[in-house]
């Protein structure tokens, strides 16, 4: 424990929950109800997920991978509700998954699955 912190200075740990509270509150409002859009964000990402993992044969997600999934974060945001910002880094996350994906040359040949689309919603 560091000797230079008191018990008794907690100014910082309750402004940071408190300004947390305050960000739910507005994301509420921006996002619409938690539950139903942290579930398409979900539903979203694991079908991303599946089929990454299917044609590369791996599972291991990489940069632009996740660059990805918040640009879809992004789009299920906008679904529940309007504010700018899910637009902004929306195309953010795009431009920044183009930079950070593997050239042709550079990826090595994705491994084409036996099975079919339907075929991997029914695993």
């Amino acid at each position: 424990m560091n000797p230079n912190i008191r018990p008794d200075q907690l100014e910082i740990p309750e402004k940071i929950l408190l300004d947390a509270a305050d960000a739910i509150r507005r994301g509420n409002v921006e996002h619409g109800p938690t539950q139903r859009s942290f579930d398409m964000i979900g539903e979203m990402w694991s079908t991303y997920i599946t089929h990454v993992f299917t044609l590369r044969g791996n599972n291991r997600l990489q940069a632009h991978d996740v660059a990805h999934m918040l640009a879809l974060l992004k789009q299920a945001r906008a679904v529940y509700g309007y504010s700018e910002d899910n637009f902004v880094d929306g195309a953010g996350y795009t431009s920044l998954a183009a930079m950070l994906t593997p050239s042709p040359e550079e990826a090595p040949r994705p491994k084409m699955p036996a099975t079919t689309h339907l075929e991997i919603n029914r695993m």
